[in-house]
């Protein structure tokens, strides 16, 4: 079963090691909130803002989930020393829309999904499902954050070390106009693709209406 969505906003962010620009001081004013962002905490509330969203239902995808927190744990265990407590609380697939609830006071719905390859795809379908649940906007957030010390001895998904693509859904009872092709994004992580052949679709468009499976 198909139903239509409007997509209200988009946004993407990558880099091959390191997402410079992402206006964390403005984003979030507060010192001690901002030190304790991971990096996928630090893509989502910049790709957040960047789709002028800050309350609402969330569902947020990653294949690899904390990548650098959960390094740090296998290494302190593989050391026979104690487990970071910022690691441990910051390994959680949770971790990311957890901070930006947090930083906007929000307290609708988090659904976090981890699906491999398939991650954007499956986000896109809960994602529509809570739209049409709520009757309001939802934010669907995927990101990878991997640029952890020696990535390149195992590394062979993705040209970005640190990505991330957003979009703001709400339903609607008027028709499609674009339609979503499935294409392969050279550079990305597969775990993307789904949610950025939606950002192609809508690429230029005004008042873009997909279609997506429930």
């Amino acid at each position: 079963m198909k139903m239509n969505f409007i997509v209200k906003a988009t946004a993407t962010v990558s880099a091959e090691t390191k997402c410079e620009e992402l206006d964390e001081k403005r984003i979030v004013p507060k010192m001690m909130l901002r030190r304790r962002l991971t990096r996928s905490a630090r893509i989502m509330v910049y790709l957040a803002d960047a789709c002028d969203f800050r309350e609402g239902a969330v569902v947020y995808g990653s294949a690899y989930g904390e990548m650098q927190a959960t390094a740090d744990i296998v290494g302190a265990i593989d050391a026979n020393e104690p487990i970071s407590p910022t690691a441990f609380q910051n390994s959680v697939y949770n971790t990311a829309p957890s901070y930006f609830s947090l930083l906007h006071g929000n307290k609708e719905e988090i659904l976090t999904i981890s699906s491999g390859d398939d991650t954007s795809k499956n986000v896109l379908q809960t994602g529509a499902l809570q739209a049409v649940t709520t009757n309001a906007e939802v934010l669907l957030v995927c990101c990878e954050a991997i640029n952890i010390p020696n990535i390149d001895e195992v590394n062979r998904c993705t040209d970005y070390l640190e990505s991330g693509v957003a979009l703001t859904l709400v339903p609607t009872g008027d028709e499609a106009n674009v339609e979503v092709h499935q294409k392969e994004h050279k550079g990305f992580a597969p775990s993307l693709w789904a949610m950025l052949d939606v950002l192609d679709a809508c690429d230029g468009k005004d008042g873009c209406i997909v279609a997506l499976e429930l």
